[in-house]
């Protein structure tokens, strides 16, 4: 076990323990609360453990959904998209929409991808080009971001479940005008979140990061193919 996913109910435990009560308060406002915690922690920035692999089926179009209900996809979460295989030679280049328009105007057989936001149905979707045939498969790579939070039993994924607590109970807090604590708590839960923000930017064992100089001055080394 990895230890980074746990439950609404171990994080209520904990906000349980810090308020010094006797029971676990599973009220639906300390759900929420959870619930807003746990989206705020998630969207920081792009977490490793937040990057999943998903697939679908060309229908001859050219738009498709990225992530699911369970896992939405992030806004800029697209990361890989490959088609009919998952070698070099099929991979589609990830592009903004009017990099998009100016290779297609001039090559509209070039492999890419752009990604956009469907409002009508509140969700991310992929453009991918050319349209893929009938029955292949779409193998792609996103970052997704929590949905609500609405059980005791849903799953909280975060390498310390004390951060999603911390800023819950200061959230909580807040609402209680009990300002002065709800600041130290939100302190703590920041310490902590940059602990994990070193762990997720360093490299692996025996892997070693190679970047240009231009790559050096910035904090992140992107995704996806540009």
């Amino acid at each position: 076990m990895s230890d980074i996913k746990s439950t609404v109910s171990d994080v209520l435990t904990i906000i349980s323990d810090l308020r010094g009560e006797s029971s676990v308060n599973t009220d639906a406002s300390r759900i929420r609360a959870v619930s807003r915690a746990n989206k705020d922690f998630a969207k920081r920035r792009f977490w490793k453990f937040y990057r999943r692999e998903d697939t679908d089926t060309g229908d001859g179009g050219n738009d498709y959904t990225v992530g699911d209900a369970t896992n939405p996809a992030r806004f800029k979460g697209l990361s890989e998209v490959f088609v009919n295989g998952t070698t070099e030679d099929k991979r589609h280049e990830i592009v903004d929409f009017n990099k998009y328009k100016s290779i297609y105007n001039s090559n509209n057989s070039y492999r890419m991808a752009y990604e956009y936001y469907d409002e009508a149905n509140d969700i991310i979707k992929m453009h991918v080009n050319p349209a893929p045939a009938t029955g292949v498969t779409i193998n792609y790579t996103y970052y997704w971001t929590p949905p609500t939070l609405t059980l005791t039993t849903e799953s909280i994924v975060c390498p310390n479940n004390r951060i999603i607590a911390l800023l819950a109970l200061a959230d909580i807090l807040e609402g209680e005008e009990e300002i002065n604590k709800a600041r130290a708590y939100k302190e703590e839960a920041e310490q902590l979140i940059g602990e994990i923000e070193g762990i997720d930017s360093s490299p692996a064992v025996n892997q070693i990061y190679t970047m240009g100089s231009i790559e050096n001055s910035v904090r992140d080394r992107g995704i996806g193919s540009y």
